[in-house]
């Protein structure tokens, strides 16, 4: 009898353990929502990427309703491409059951309560109690680049920051505790990081990892504990490797994908010294770069001017300015103004840190001893270098030049998501030592005096002498009247100003609550909470200008923005089931909403055709400036179908219709060439530079180019031309088509469909046949004399073989978790 009580007593949890467990779990649900009130009355957040998303989606999400499965590639924007990037749903991870749950709720309030579940658990890794894990999880997610890109909707940007914390938290577990838990829990954690699918945030927590590890292979040198070392980061890679293999089907598929893309190189030659070796161009990859100064931001918000779409108050000197004229009018001009007067060409808003938490790690500077300050220190300053970009060119060219996928990534800002994970943490190490009294009243006295005079005295410098920011003239200055101008640039400078006062107000606050606390003039319980309510005044009002209840709709709003125009239901009578249109009416290779009616030669994607975007650069924008001048100009219809004759580019891809007004009927261009059809002569190029050149001076309708890489497929080929031979589209979705033709002789056709290498498979008549590329991006093939059925299809074997890989090692995955679960996690919430 005793032996079963005791027994009962063992199996039973331990509560106390785990109040301020459950107490922090509240707290971030309970700001989260209260953040964002407008979910709970059921609306959204108008987020311009998201129904970008839809319009480029759409197409896939017809089939899907129409046969149960979403296809693999749609035509929807630029001529066609996977819809790995869009809407393909990789299925083989098990994970994504996880991914999910952690998501339960209404977002974003689900994101935000992530990021701080994350971050909390981070802190505890590090032997934070959970009152500083509290403290330091609101820092972390209420940084205003959150806000920002959600109110953009980067959602799947956001959720890979969110997870970043929780995965160097298994990391330092493994050094710090248990290298098998720690190991199994970062093959988890990192698995969930990569099913968000945005890699660039991944890679740049790739940096911080190494850094991190390079600090221990350092002081594992020093201590003589290499083979310990080596034991852990094994395991860890072998963790690592388990996360990727989860996510196989969508790794591999992307990774053959992405060489073929705007983030692999580019074939041809020219402008060889802006390219690199193996991923975007340079000016490219850096056209958002932070200025110098402008990290100054992370403490002072408005340092920069904000955003370049800013609000201005009716003190500014822009609403007197236009309100001698009109009180209503200035009041709608001052909502969008260009505030942002810094080195990129444009931005949502600043990265905002906290004045508070950058005060606090330039103390963690002062006042933490050991490896983990150097280590946090290195990854920041590497994280602001890179950001600069262009303006920091040698840091930057050695880096797109020499570390490996670096030049895969555009916007370099971003990587400024290092510092929003790194400064927080020292800055909440830091209080971790002065509450638990790891330091003497000289030291904390010394730490104090150097990180208020070195933050509050910038503040304050800046308050008094704005000029040491910079002239406050913004790019767009120059396109506006004088009067305007100056008047924008003195708003500029009160933003400055009242934002530097801000901060030194805050910094005041949070040292003078530190100070008393360390004196036992107030608890330490007091102490965090208010330094709670501080960090968070302080990031929720500036949080509050990039995203607030102006940006949520109700949800019906956004599927009424895709309702038909006059000119897309004139279009949509046309039952032809596969041709292209151009919309001259919105920005044609920047707006993928004209996708949710039409297939298009334009579109927005990250993940654009390399090849496509080359046609663009060299042909299409060239022919679209050729034929806009005859619309302005009122030409007859005669003369527009003159001028469509002669765009060869935009009719090999099948145009068969141009909107220049949502309002007016569309033009329809007769001289489109259909879907496929044969070509009496082919012409052999060396290489990309002639392949693209030649498409200068030739006939798209009489003849093919047609790059040497295939010659051997053409040798001795000579095709007879034969007036009635005909081939016809008969069958269409966006991953297979299916054609007839009729000829006398052997043909050479060509194809109105991109061409990509991998996945695209042909059939004559259920035997597999031999396609390959024309006209820089266009499907060609022989066809024989005769009747037959081409069909073709697209069945990437990446995409099948990954999703196997990925179904087995998920599963591994999660029964290792559970394991740990069970078996390390429960027996400390037990009662012994």
């Amino acid at each position: 009898m005793i032996l079963t009580n005791r027994l009962l007593k063992m199996n039973k949890i331990d509560f106390k353990k785990i109040i301020p467990y459950i107490t922090a779990l509240i707290v971030f649900v309970v700001i989260s929502y209260s953040y964002f009130p407008e979910v709970l009355q059921g609306k959204i957040v108008n987020q311009s990427d998201v129904s970008s998303w839809r319009g480029a989606s759409n197409e896939i999400l017809k089939v899907e309703k129409q046969t149960g499965e979403k296809p693999l590639w749609t035509n929807s924007m630029f001529g066609g491409m996977p819809s790995y990037m869009i809407a393909t749903d990789f299925d083989g991870n098990k994970t994504k059951s996880i991914y999910n749950k952690l998501l339960l709720g209404k977002r974003p309030a689900s994101y935000i309560c992530l990021a701080m579940i994350s971050f909390f658990l981070l802190l505890l890794t590090f032997g934070c109690n959970p009152w500083l894990g509290i403290i330091g999880a609101i820092a972390f997610a209420f940084s205003s680049y959150n806000f920002i890109i959600i109110q953009v909707g980067h959602n799947s940007k956001m959720v890979a920051i969110a997870l970043m914390p929780m995965v160097m938290a298994a990391v330092v577990y493994a050094f710090r505790k248990n290298r098998i838990i720690g190991s199994i829990l970062l093959g988890l954690t990192l698995a969930l990081e990569i099913v968000a699918k945005h890699p660039q945030i991944t890679y740049y927590l790739g940096f911080i990892i190494f850094i991190y590890g390079c600090y221990e292979l350092y002081h594992a040198i020093k201590d003589k504990t290499i083979p310990a070392f080596l034991k852990t980061t094994g395991l860890l890679i072998i963790g690592a490797a388990l996360a990727v293999a989860t996510n196989a089907d969508y790794m591999m598929t992307m990774s053959e994908y992405g060489k073929h893309t705007m983030r692999g190189p580019s074939e041809l030659t020219h402008n060889a010294n802006n390219k690199t070796s193996t991923g975007i161009d340079k000016d490219y990859a850096t056209a958002w770069s932070y200025g110098i100064d402008e990290t100054f931001n992370l403490l002072i918000p408005n340092y920069k001017g904000g955003a370049s779409d800013g609000s201005l108050s009716e003190d500014s000197e822009i609403y007197k300015l236009f309100a001698r004229q009109d009180r209503g009018y200035a009041k709608k001009v001052i909502k969008h103004m260009p505030t942002y007067w810094g080195a990129q060409p444009g931005t949502s808003g600043p990265v905002y840190i906290g004045s508070i938490i950058i005060f606090l790690f330039v103390l963690g500077l002062c006042i933490v001893r050991g490896k983990t300050k150097w280590w946090l220190l290195t990854a920041t300053l590497l994280s602001f270098a890179l950001a600069w970009g262009k303006n920091f060119m040698p840091l930057t060219d050695f880096f797109l030049d020499y570390i490996p996928m670096y030049s895969k990534f555009r916007t370099v800002s971003m990587i400024l998501v290092i510092a929003q994970m790194t400064i927080p943490l020292l800055a909440i190490l830091a209080l971790k030592r002065v509450f638990e009294k790891e330091l003497n009243k000289k030291q904390l006295i010394k730490g104090l005096k150097i990180a208020l005079g070195t933050t509050g005295g910038f503040c304050l410098l800046v308050y008094l002498f704005p000029s040491i920011s910079g002239n406050f003239i913004g790019e767009s200055d120059s396109q506006i009247q004088e009067i305007i101008a100056k008047a924008l640039q003195a708003d500029r400078i009160s933003l400055l100003k009242a934002d530097a006062l801000r901060s030194l107000i805050f910094i005041v606050l949070s040292a003078t609550t530190i100070w008393f606390a360390s004196k036992e003039k107030l608890k330490a319980n007091y102490a965090y909470i208010i330094l709670a309510v501080l960090i968070l005044a302080d990031m929720w009002t500036v949080d509050k200008r990039y995203l607030n209840k102006d940006h949520f709709m109700p949800k019906r709003q956004l599927t009424g923005q895709f309702s038909e125009r006059p000119v897309d239901k004139i279009i949509l009578q046309d039952k032809d089931p596969d041709y292209r249109v151009l919309d001259l009416s919105v920005n044609t290779f920047n707006d993928s909403k004209i996708s949710y009616f039409h297939k298009t030669i334009g579109g927005y994607s990250a993940g654009k055709l390399r090849r496509y975007q080359d046609l663009i650069e060299f042909h299409i924008s060239r022919e679209i400036n050729e034929f806009i001048p005859s619309i302005n100009k009122q030409s007859s219809l005669m003369e527009i179908e003159a001028t469509l004759a002669k765009l060869n580019v935009l009719n090999m891809l099948n145009t068969k219709y141009v909107i220049y007004h949502p309002e007016a009927a569309p033009i329809q261009n007769r001289s489109a060439l259909g879907n496929a059809w044969f070509v009496d002569d082919y012409r052999m190029v060396k290489n990309a530079d002639a392949e693209i050149t030649a498409l200068n001076n030739f006939n798209p309708k009489e003849e093919a180019i047609i790059d040497n890489s295939f010659e051997e497929i053409l040798k001795n080929r000579a095709f007879i031309p034969d007036n009635h031979a005909s081939i016809k589209l008969e069958s269409y979705t966006p991953d297979k088509l299916i054609y007839k033709t009729k000829a006398s002789s052997e043909q050479l056709a060509v194809f109105s469909e991109i061409y990509y290498p991998n996945g695209w498979k042909v059939k004559i008549d259920d035997v597999n046949a031999e396609h390959f590329r024309c006209n820089y991006v266009l499907r060609s093939m022989i066809v024989p004399a005769g009747d037959h059925t081409v069909t073709f299809y697209f069945e990437p074997d990446t995409y099948y073989s990954g999703r196997t890989i990925a179904l087995i090692s998920s599963i591994l995955l999660i029964l290792l978790s559970l394991g740990v679960l069970i078996f390390k996690i429960k027996p400390l919430l037990m009662k012994k």
